[in-house]
């Protein structure tokens, strides 16, 4: 009786075992059937991040200058949104990051001088012209430093006709007409005008390093005789307001766009005086070092950026954007690509099947590689700013290519329609 117990007990321990070992091969193919599935749902997620990410962007830009907006409406005093130029050799021609900005702030130390016309300083004024164009600062304004420092715009429209004239120097070499000016109010209490200044003569000559002129003559003839260089007997108006830039908020933080996602200012259609010159060679000569919107407290665009009418902010992503390294050449500047080229040197804007078709035909092997080549472009979206109202849109871009040039006709049309309602 003792033996078949032993016996009994020797299966029953043989079953456990046997149990055991079929356990943990079941659990090794449920964790393989896991992990599968964890591998497939974090790719479907990464997928559907990927194609979410253009119009987060695009929601994150709206939503940053609407706040602008709103904080100068409350603040009653301007506010804004700063676009920071990436600092990339190969791509420095687009913004991932934002920073709200205040009002502009004024400096008023020393004081100044006004003069007729003597920017050849030959004691004489020049052609003989009566009106009062020159300020020439004391040691201690310090103008010649704020602009080195890069307080102070460049204003190279002389006369504010808005064309390069004859005389008129491309400070910047960057081959557009730059209209960042700053204005000075003289005197500087409140029976004071403020006038649009030139700042091209700051530091350029050792015996006036503090020079300024302005774009219109100065309100009052003076009391001297009109061939008199300074215009005032005595000392004449003496204080003065210069308008600096508007700062960073003392509590702001850069705004990241999502990971790859840029604003493509190529592509966007964003006041002339940000953009260089419109060429290939142009490519190297980067945007403006200050790009600010800003926004008043009635909710409109104000400043030299409000004259701007519509800015369209094209958001896409970074492979997308132009490329120095390879030569390739985005939209044409302001023209959105339907396709682009997937060799390296082509431009990315042309596709090779131009009547639809699918097949290489004659003529329209652009790179002359032997292989039909249409790499769609990422998504883009566009976000729009009416300047005489402050109203921020977001709207897709219009692809409709009727000549098949690979460019879109008006990427811009659905935005100026919604911003005209």
């Amino acid at each position: 009786m003792v033996k078949l117990d032993l016996t009994l007990a020797n299966r029953r321990g043989a079953s456990a075992r046997s149990r055991a070992a079929f356990t943990i091969i079941e659990m090794l193919i449920v964790v393989t059937i896991l992990l599968l599935l964890t591998t497939f749902t974090a790719v479907a997620i990464d997928f559907t991040f990927k194609a979410e990410r253009i119009g987060a962007g695009a929601r994150q830009v709206q939503s940053l200058f609407q706040g602008a907006r709103d904080r100068a409406i409350h603040a009653r005093e301007p506010r804004g949104v700063r676009l920071l130029l990436d600092q990339d050799a190969e791509n420095g021609r687009m913004v991932s990051s934002m920073i709200y900005v205040g009002a502009s702030t004024t400096w008023s130390e020393g004081t100044l001088e006004l003069k007729r016309s003597d920017f050849d300083n030959d004691g004489t004024v020049d052609g003989g012209d009566p009106r009062i164009f020159m300020i020439d600062g004391s040691t201690d304004s310090l103008w010649a430093n704020l602009k080195t420092r890069g307080y102070l715009g460049i204003n190279e429209d002389w006369n504010g006709n808005g064309v390069r004239d004859a005389g008129e120097i491309d400070e910047n070499g960057n081959g557009l007409l730059d209209v960042d000016a700053p204005r000075i109010k003289i005197p500087g209490d409140n029976n004071g005008t403020w006038y649009t200044v030139i700042t091209y003569y700051l530091g350029r000559d050792p015996a006036f390093p503090n020079r300024l002129r302005l774009v219109r003559p100065y309100r009052d003839p003076g009391t001297t005789p009109a061939g008199t260089v300074d215009a005032f007997e005595g000392t004449g108006p003496q204080t003065y307001r210069l308008e600096l830039p508007p700062r960073i908020l003392p509590d702001a933080q850069p705004v990241l766009l999502p990971e790859n996602v840029v604003i493509d200012l190529d592509a966007s259609d964003v006041p002339g005086f940000w953009r260089p010159a419109d060429s290939t060679a142009g490519y190297a000569v980067p945007y403006a070092s200050r790009m600010d919107i800003m926004f008043s407290s009635h909710g409109t665009v104000v400043g030299s950026t409000a004259a701007a009418g519509l800015i369209h902010l094209y958001i896409g992503q970074r492979d997308d954007v132009f490329n120095l390294t390879t030569g390739s050449l985005v939209n044409t500047l302001r023209r959105a690509p339907v396709n682009k080229g997937d060799s390296p040197g082509v431009p990315i804007d042309p596709t090779e099947d131009t009547n639809g078709n699918g097949v290489l035909d004659s003529g329209e092997d652009k790179n002359g590689d032997g292989e039909l080549n249409t790499v769609v472009i990422g998504d883009r979206a566009l976000v729009s700013v009416v300047t005489s109202t402050g109203k921020i849109t977001s709207q897709p871009i219009n692809f409709t290519d009727s000549d098949g040039n690979g460019l879109a006709d008006d990427p811009y049309l659905f935005a100026e329609t919604e911003g005209q309602r």
